[in-house]
């Protein structure tokens, strides 16, 4: 293995938070269409075939615990370790294997991701499960691992070059008087999520709970415009209406300290991590969607006005210290920020939609837990809307992750239907 290139610090952040017990790999789930079943050999044909387009497929950590990470390119990638298959008998069984991949690290230092095909043992659809570290790419930079399975010839994948050829991404040094205002906004927001906050803190436990669903877009854009709201606002006051409705452990908690992620690189044509995370306070007991709609629609102005996830940015210029003081520090901010849930909306980038002549149905993503038990990740992709939920169950219950991704659509059925005054 050589060295290609040194990590940005923003890359680091997810090496520093890494444990055993709570790998920082973020995942998406690929339902196939129904059809003739992938083989495996297949599969892995196409990935091998594929893998040398870019450096990035090749590029794993060494180290990057206690001890400083380096980042190595592989010379060769063992195809038959980095891509399996497995068999489920029923959509539980799936969402237990998938939970079982999130909670496993993937080793070092090999190329950081790795691909799972799920057939079904009877009747069924098959899906592909790729798991990617986060230090290697946030989710929309992610998409350039699309180009290990998606049809097309050189013309259609040139897509994905810009996530996987451009520089890895840097933050420069933030204007001081923009880092301060910036700073004020962030602990205005810690101290306002202080109080109120009964829900389950994250477990030592490493388990983990996967549901998955998704919504028709154009429902979705209707029942926001039926609310007068955006689709980030309906959604984000959907999900607190949810959890309000069905609260892990019958908790009662008046507020829900959100982290939400936002993105630094507005051209979107960025590769590695430019992901900044901003704190959004929801209200936990409120069952009224219009007025979880108003704290939203308050809470992302703020964030909007104010930027407070600049204070957190892991900038170019950041002070030299050792690696382990740097994890030390970075961990203990997390357990300072001590939030409570994730919520993430993204865009969807492919145009690619097959994997070997077979329809991609659906695509789900699936976040790390961070430093909290729930995390709730969408993708708006065409007309289908994804959401993969993720749970700690240890700290939420068993069978919570299943238990909201059910109410979570009633919720949003129940929207959809309302005939709004807004025009």
């Amino acid at each position: 293995m050589t060295s290609p290139v040194e990590l940005a610090p923003a890359d680091c952040t997810y090496l520093h938070l890494d444990t055993a017990r709570s790998p920082m790999h973020w995942a998406m789930v690929l339902e196939l269409a129904p059809g003739p079943r992938l083989h495996l050999d297949e599969v892995r044909a196409r990935v091998r075939e594929r893998v040398r387009l870019y450096d990035l497929f090749r590029l794993g950590v060494r180290n990057g615990r206690w001890r400083r990470a380096e980042a190595v390119l592989a010379e060769r990638v063992d195809i038959d370790k980095h891509v399996t298959g497995a068999e489920y008998r029923d959509d539980a069984d799936l969402h237990r294997q998938l939970a079982a991949r999130h909670e496993t690290a993937l080793p070092r230092p090999e190329p950081l991701w790795h691909i799972t095909l799920f057939t079904p043992a009877g009747t069924g659809v098959q899906y592909v499960l790729l798991r990617v570290h986060h230090a290697l790419s946030d989710g929309i930079a992610g998409a350039a691992f699309a180009a290990l399975l998606a049809d097309g010839g050189p013309e259609q994948l040139t897509e994905f070059e810009r996530f996987a050829t451009t520089p890895r991404y840097r933050i420069p040094s933030i204007d001081p008087e923009v880092l301060k205002e910036s700073k004020a906004a962030f602990e205005d927001q810690w101290k306002a999520g202080r109080s109120g906050r009964d829900w389950p803190e994250l477990t030592r436990s490493g388990r983990r709970e996967v549901a998955l669903t998704s919504a028709s877009t154009r429902d979705l854009r209707r029942a926001a415009r039926n609310h007068g709201a955006s689709v980030h606002e309906f959604l984000l006051a959907a999900i607190g209406r949810t959890l309000s409705l069905a609260p892990p452990r019958d908790t009662s908690s008046e507020l829900l300290r959100v982290t939400l992620p936002v993105t630094h690189d507005q051209g979107f044509r960025h590769t590695g991590n430019a992901v900044l995370v901003s704190l959004v306070n929801l209200l936990g007991a409120e069952p009224a969607l219009d007025r979880q709609l108003e704290r939203a629609r308050a809470e992302l102005a703020f964030v909007a006005a104010k930027r407070p996830e600049l204070s957190l940015a892991a900038t170019d210029d950041a002070p030299k210290i050792p690696w382990p003081v740097h994890r030390a520090i970075a961990n203990a901010s997390m357990r300072r920020m001590s939030p409570d849930i994730h919520i993430g909306i993204n865009p969807g980038f492919s145009q690619v939609r097959a994997v070997l002549g077979t329809p991609i149905a659906a695509l789900t993503p699936i976040s790390p837990l961070v430093g909290y038990s729930f995390s709730v990740t969408g993708l708006i992709l065409g007309g289908r809307t994804s959401f993969g939920i993720v749970t700690d169950p240890a700290a939420l219950a068993d069978g919570y992750a299943a238990t909201f991704a059910g109410n979570f659509d009633r919720v949003l059925r129940e929207a959809a239907e309302r005939e709004g005054a807004h025009p």
